[in-house]
């Protein structure tokens, strides 16, 4: 394998035959995984979001008021590395601390929820949990424009003291026999000392188990020799190898001294806007470009490309198919606002040929509500409508454009087969819903669709919670499903206008009558 090394420094792997990347017409495609045990080393964080509107500014100060309606927390840096690796299919053990308090009782109640074991997880009467909090304030009169207005972080940055040290060290030992692989994630925030980082490596070597490591900013690499390979980035490498990162001439010869010097057998340099350059032990380097998308937050690529890369190094696929699949998530985490964990489904999606990029729009209503939290996040407001959609007509389009008009993404929910018959009678639909779904996930002007089994759309937007819902103008004076419950945190009804003798039965008995049949 091309991660390999010689002699005493040779990895084992999970697997007994090496992984090949499953080709997707002619693509690359996500590998299929057993079952592969990671331990992730380095600090957790509990992120924090206060998202709101601002409206005007405070006669206190020069500042502005953030009106706060929503919260979120989730796990961040080695938490959403661990978080990630659950995503992507891997077992996961914790190898970190959080303080005595709520914030890491918090985090301890998410991990165990996304089934991480938490056994090397300590908990350090000595120092908080580390939380940076983020206040994000958008327009209130559209719920658009969102941007971080303030950061606030609470952390201890200095080293753990050497008793607890050697507690996280003899905890170690026990977790190294229970897995395939190593993660590192170091933000330098006083866990990852040079003792224990050389236990981690050191340890994993015994085990012939790999290590991947994605390094602190520091001139001083050393402390990761002997590691499998290191992430940096542009900066981090330049920082530490004094090579100015402008050029393919200068990444290789950056790569080749980080491998030389640090004993590794890969190094996967991130260089932002252009992309990723692998340099491995004997082998060719490998120029990875990015991929075309539009960046709307940085946050969280680096932890993402360690979870991914490192995952499939484990699993044993090779360092250049790790590292595309490394740049294909990240460039999904970019173009989302914060820290998102990019899943297995949203890599396939991904690499699927262009020609099918209009079905990713047809979504399952638990992914639905994970892509409208994002769209959410970015401050986009959310469209639905609904109906059987079974022949598409004028009358449809209109509708469609109209609903786009009203806002940023535009959800259809589409009745079931089981539904058009309990509402139009035995002999519809005329089109199955596979079909009738991919002719609307085909039209530009819609962003989801989903399928719901109820006659009502009640049930359906309520899991959609959108801004706004948009029926036809024949509904005026009617009460339409889930308007009370959208008026209940302020959204609204918006009737598009009819075209005049289009409809769906017209056009059926219009047909018949066309073919003798009545």
């Amino acid at each position: 394998m091309a991660n390999q090394r010689s002699g005493n420094h040779k990895i084992a792997r999970p697997h007994s035959r090496k992984m090949q990347p499953l080709q997707h017409q002619g693509q690359l495609a996500v590998p299929d995984l057993g079952p592969v045990r990671v331990l992730v080393a380095g600090e957790v964080i509990l992120d924090r979001y206060l998202h709101g509107d601002v409206s005007r500014i405070s006669p206190e100060a020069p500042i502005p008021i953030l009106r706060v309606n929503r919260r979120e927390e989730k796990p961040g840096n080695a938490g959403f590395v661990m978080a990630n690796l659950c995503a992507l299919g891997a077992e996961v053990n914790a190898f970190s601390v959080v303080g005595e308090d709520r914030d890491g009782a918090l985090l301890r109640d998410i991990f165990g929820g996304l089934g991480i074991g938490m056994r090397a997880m300590l908990t350090d009467p000595g120092r908080p949990t580390t939380v940076k909090a983020r206040m994000l304030g958008s327009v209130q009169s559209a719920n658009r424009g969102t941007q971080q207005l303030l950061r606030v972080d609470e952390e201890e940055t200095a080293p753990v003291t050497p008793d607890f040290e050697n507690d996280l060290i003899k905890h170690l030992k026990p977790e190294l026999q229970q897995v395939d692989g190593v993660l590192i994630s170091d933000i330098n925030k006083g866990l990852l000392t040079t003792k224990l980082l050389r236990a981690i490596i050191e340890g994993a070597r015994k085990k012939k188990i790999p290590v991947i490591v994605d390094p602190r900013l520091t001139e001083d690499f050393s402390i990761y020799r002997g590691a499998t390979a290191i992430t940096p980035n542009r900066f981090e490498t330049e920082t530490a190898t004094g090579v100015k990162m402008i050029d393919r001439d200068a990444w290789r010869k950056a790569g080749d001294i980080l491998i030389k010097q640090l004993d590794l057998d890969a190094c996967l340099i991130t260089l932002d806007r252009e992309g990723m350059y692998l340099v491995e032990r004997g082998a060719a380097p490998t120029y990875i470009s990015t991929v075309p998308r539009e960046v709307y937050d940085v946050t969280g690529a680096g932890d993402v490309v360690l979870s991914t890369f490192g995952l499939f190094t484990i699993a044993g696929i090779g360092f250049p198919t790790a590292a595309r699949l490394a740049n294909i998530a990240a460039s999904i985490e970019v173009s989302r606002l914060g820290t998102d964990v990019i899943s297995r489904e949203d890599l396939s999606r991904a690499m699927k040929p262009v020609h099918q990029h209009s079905e990713h729009k047809i979504v399952s209503q638990e992914e639905l509500q994970s892509a409208l939290s994002r769209d959410r996040r970015a401050g986009k407001s959310i469209v639905f409508t609904n109906g059987c959609f079974d022949l598409i007509h004028a009358g449809h389009l209109q509708l469609l454009n109209f609903a786009r008009s009203q806002g940023d993404k535009v959800v259809v929910g589409l009745n079931s087969d089981r539904s058009v018959r309990e509402l139009k009678g035995a002999d519809r639909p005329i089109n199955p819903a596979s079909e009738r779904c991919r002719i609307l996930a085909a039209m530009e002007m819609v962003d989801y669709v989903v399928v719901f089994d109820d006659s009502r759309a009640e049930k359906i937007i309520r899991v959609v919670r959108p801004d706004i819902i948009v029926k036809g103008d024949d509904y005026r004076g009617q009460i339409v499903d889930g308007q009370k419950f959208i008026e209940s945190y302020g959204g609204r009804v918006a009737l598009a206008p009819l075209l005049e003798g289009r409809s769906t039965s017209k056009t059926i008995k219009h047909l018949r009558r066309e073919n003798g049949a009545g």
